[in-house]
């Protein structure tokens, strides 16, 4: 019996993304955080990759780039196309790029590292401290804010994101979100 070419182009298909699945070759493309008790959703854009390079410390020999009459750091991220090798220099990293929402036009975001995270307004700095190391974590700092808020220390990537959302999870803390980086538009 001869099938007819749409039907064996639909068996190819189905076939093609059979073994894909199996072999791992496709991944999930959405995920989600939260941002304070809100999830939101972001799409993976796997076009592009993220180059997150340290910002020179205070005092050291790494020349800032001028910037109208002040001056700036390099760059802490640099979107590039995932097709192309990263130069690797000390201290840089890669994270995945995601997309706010699941619009191809939603805003570019990336993980430079860490976790923005709330915490009851009744903990001392010393109760945030040793919970986090109790945790294994390492608090980077405590946000000048009027609420109870530090940043976690984690790896730039996907690390962030999974903290977050774990901490999130967890139920010990007010909120927990990544240390996001966003594209803006100059106005």
């Amino acid at each position: 019996m001869k099938l007819p070419t749409l039907s064996l182009l639909r068996l190819a298909a189905v076939a093609v993304a059979a073994g894909a699945i199996a072999s791992g070759a496709l991944a999930a493309t959405t995920a989600h955080y939260f941002d304070g008790d809100t999830q939101r959703s972001i799409t993976l854009d796997t076009s592009l990759v993220a180059v997150i390079t340290p910002i020179p410390e205070a005092g050291s020999n790494t020349q800032a780039r001028s910037v109208g009459e002040g001056a700036s750091p390099a760059p802490l991220v640099q979107l590039q196309p995932a097709n192309q090798s990263v130069a690797k220099g000390a201290g840089t990293h890669t994270s995945p790029v995601y997309r706010e929402g699941n619009s191809p036009a939603g805003r570019l975001m990336a993980l430079p590292g860490g976790v923005v995270v709330k915490f009851n307004t009744d903990w001392s700095d010393a109760q945030v401290r040793a919970w986090a190391q109790a945790k294994g974590l390492a608090v980077t700092q405590r946000l000048g804010t009027t609420s109870n808020w530090y940043l976690i220390a984690t790896a730039p990537g996907s690390a962030a994101l999974e903290l977050a959302n774990s901490l999130k999870a967890g139920g010990e803390v007010l909120a927990a979100m990544p240390n996001w980086w966003k594209q803006t538009a100059a106005r």
